[in-house]
């Protein structure tokens, strides 16, 4: 069954623009994930056999998504027998409906929730604010992003295109309207403080915490937490009631594959060995312990994984959430997370997002956001294909039709032309007449067609006076 995504109501010219015309976003952007690639990159190489432990992880994923449904019964029977209920919920209105009973039930209003990309899939804090639950997200990066109204950017750094100013304004605005005393500068320290100040009141007043989760174990139905913060084990542990929402391909079968797994997030992500925070739950608080959740509940989430499972592209379902590929990506870094219209940005954004939802939902996604360029392969350590993944969608596409005619007879033109030297000669000696028309400074700076809007947002030096097929042919002439 296909997945269920939000989008960006804007089209992918009037996104893409916005990014490109907004220089503080693009110099956060950049500065986060070349600050990440770098850390990787270094923790690869001071640790000797990280390459061996990203090989037994990339293969304890892979089993676990082609036994995909008996590992999720497995997992399910046994979070039963430690006391834990569990349901598999086809999307998000489903995902919905079992917290708010949940909440009706236990008379909760108030919800804190830690970090979860799932929860942004489902759009799951719009559906709980519409039936009058109160929400809050206690990660500092989602935090900024909720007061500000946005969704996150990055994977692992939510409010990676703000910068420490802009986070001071808007904590500055939070604190007037709550007649409170706002941080004292832009500083990490005071604004870091008055963050902790405002969540102790939610974390305390909470009613219900939501989480999502990195891994969990069929073997012994535990759920896996990785964070650095540590605000998931105040979710976990403060509230009377804990909802954990994850996707189906988040099961792995043995206490044996999380071990191979469990460094992985941290040394790709941010060039860590380990996260400071690895937290494990097994159950509800049992008789005698002083703290976790009175009931605990697992709802594990479809929403178009299925499908995915079944087809050429399962291996996308390995992905961990540690957003190496954005790091590396030369699209994203330009345009930050945004402009991609939906929750996953980055390269596995652009090809999980029309796998989930469909070829037709931003269609763009496969099509513009990729240069083939295949840095995201090397950086991911599930071994992703993603260039042959961009490359196949694309061939999907317009086997469907999806392109339009002016666009299908002009790249079959193209084609044509080039597919010969004395072709392409001619082209080119076309092309070198016309082309001072669409100069300026010394540069091409538009086309005429297709090619429009691509020198939209780029200049490109001009076709040479004489290129190396005729110099070769004026040397070796008589």
């Amino acid at each position: 069954m296909r997945g269920v995504l939000t989008r960006d109501a804007a089209t992918w010219p009037v996104r893409r623009d916005r990014a490109l015309a907004n220089p503080v976003l693009r110099a956060n952007v950049k500065n986060v994930t070349r600050r990440l690639a770098g850390a990787r990159q270094r923790a690869y190489a001071d640790y000797a056999t990280g390459r061996a432990m990203r090989t037994e992880a990339r293969d304890a994923k892979r089993r676990a998504i082609h036994q995909m449904d008996g590992m999720v019964q497995e997992l399910c029977a046994r979070l039963a027998a430690n006391g834990v209920s569990a349901v598999v919920a086809d999307g998000p209105a489903e995902v919905a409906e079992h917290i708010t009973r949940i909440a009706q039930r236990r008379g909760a209003r108030r919800v804190v929730k830690s970090k979860s990309m799932m929860t942004e899939e489902l759009d799951l804090n719009r559906r709980l604010g519409a039936v009058g639950l109160s929400v809050r997200e206690t990660d500092l990066g989602e935090y900024i992003i909720q007061l500000l109204g946005e969704r996150p950017s990055h994977l692992l750094a939510p409010a990676a295109h703000r910068n420490r100013q802009e986070v001071w304004e808007v904590f500055q605005h939070t604190a007037d309207a709550a007649g409170v005393t706002g941080p004292t500068s832009s500083d990490v320290g005071p604004l870091t403080a008055f963050a902790r100040a405002r969540l102790r009141e939610d974390f305390l007043a909470a009613d219900l915490g939501i989480t999502g989760a990195n891994f969990l174990v069929a073997e012994t139905g535990t759920v896996v937490l990785v964070t650095n913060e540590g605000n998931a084990d105040m979710v976990v542990s403060l509230p009377p009631v804990h909802v954990v929402v994850a996707g189906l391909d988040k099961v792995v079968g043995t206490w044996d594959d999380l071990a191979a797994l469990i460094q992985q997030p941290a040394l790709s992500g941010v060039g860590q060995r380990l996260s400071a925070y690895t937290t494990l739950i097994s159950g509800p608080r049992q008789p005698g312990e002083l703290e976790g959740p009175e009931e605990l509940h697992v709802i594990l989430v479809d929403n178009g994984r299925r499908a995915v499972q079944a087809g050429p592209y399962a291996d996308v379902l390995t992905c961990i959430r540690c957003g190496a590929c954005y790091n590396v990506c030369p699209v994203y870094r330009q345009v930050g997370g945004h402009a991609y219209g939906s929750t996953y940005a980055g390269p596995i954004g652009a090809v999980s997002t029309p796998l989930l939802a469909g070829l037709t939902f931003l269609p763009e996604l496969p099509r513009s956001l990729c240069t083939l360029c295949n840095a995201c392969v090397e950086a991911c350590p599930m071994d992703i294909a993603l260039p042959d993944h961009f490359i196949s969608l694309r061939r999907e596409a317009a086997e469907a039709g999806m392109e339009t005619a002016a666009t299908r007879l002009t790249y079959r033109a193209w084609g044509r032309m080039w597919s010969s030297p004395r072709r392409y000669q001619r082209f080119v000696a076309w092309a070198r007449r016309g082309q001072p028309l669409m100069m300026r400074g010394g540069k091409l700076v538009r086309s005429p067609g297709l090619w429009r809007g691509w020198f939209a947002t780029r200049d490109m030096p001009p076709i040479a006076p004489e290129t190396f097929h005729e110099w070769w042919a004026r040397r070796r002439a008589p």
